[in-house]
């Protein structure tokens, strides 16, 4: 399935961060586009090959990985997404991403999908290490290294490069009605309030459209905000369910929270 309309909205990273490592550049450069011009070896295309781990260094099996090629109108400067390639790690984490094409192009974990739409990353990227080089996602963009994309000439073969990961944050839910039956396939509306669990002060809240699956449950991410409180809320044309509270820590997840409708069917 294609992910490439995903992948025009969703924040990104970029794999030739690994230029700044081989030029010797800080993590906090600014650069939107740098040419890797030196150590080149023979061949058209690059390889960007390494392990993806979590926060113990434990292997990661089939994280999807995708590389987004980018072609460039010289006369418009215009970026467009050409064909993407996509690898998973093996049962060791290691991945190798061949073939790709010399220019830009952009590196990310890929989503998931849900009724044949894409979803949010079932991983959160904590950092990505070329050598001794490591690159951290901002606070603003917590999935990616940087917006920018980032050009590299052809022939290079970028090796043993080490992808943090660790799974994010989630509640997954299941909504039943009063005598127990599942509301199946069904759009809901979701409000999830959330709070600081010794204070009691509101940290901020996600509110949205929802989805549950055949089973009546819905899958919705969180992430880290301050907040280690949650109270979750939905409804469905006038009938009602919220959760009492309950305490969700850095890298834990709620999957068996049950929601059960209350009021008069509109």
């Amino acid at each position: 399935m294609s992910r490439q309309n995903f992948l025009h909205k969703t924040v990104m990273i970029f794999c030739v961060i690994v230029g700044c490592a081989l030029l010797g550049c800080g993590e906090t450069e600014d650069t939107s586009s740098i040419a890797l011009s030196e150590t080149a070896i023979a061949g058209d295309t690059t390889t960007f090959a390494g392990r993806a781990v979590d926060e113990l260094g434990n292997p990661v099996v089939g994280l999807a990985l995708v590389i987004q090629p980018l072609e460039i109108d010289n006369d418009t400067g215009v970026r467009t997404s050409a064909p993407t390639i996509e690898v998973e790690t093996d049962d060791a984490g290691h991945f190798s991403i061949t073939n790709i094409p010399p220019g830009e192009f952009q590196f990310m974990l890929a989503p998931e999908y849900q009724n044949g739409l894409p979803t949010q990353t079932e991983y959160q990227l904590l950092s990505v290490k070329i050598g001794a080089f490591a690159y951290y996602p901002t606070d603003l963009f917590p999935f990616s290294l940087t917006q920018d994309a980032f050009s590299i000439t052809s022939g290079k073969q970028i090796e043993n490069v080490e992808v943090t990961v660790r799974l994010r944050m989630r509640i997954r839910a299941k909504i039943v009605f009063a005598d127990g039956t599942p509301l199946a396939n069904k759009a809901v509306d979701i409000n999830i309030r959330t709070f600081d669990s010794h204070s009691g002060n509101v940290v901020g809240g996600i509110q949205g459209a929802g989805q549950t699956n055949a089973q009546g449950y819905f899958v919705q991410y969180v992430d880290e905000n301050g907040a280690t409180g949650y109270r979750v809320s939905v409804e469905y044309h006038g009938l009602c369910a919220t959760s009492e509270d309950f305490v969700l820590k850095v890298g834990e997840r709620r999957e068996d929270l049950i929601l059960k409708l209350t009021g008069t069917l509109k």
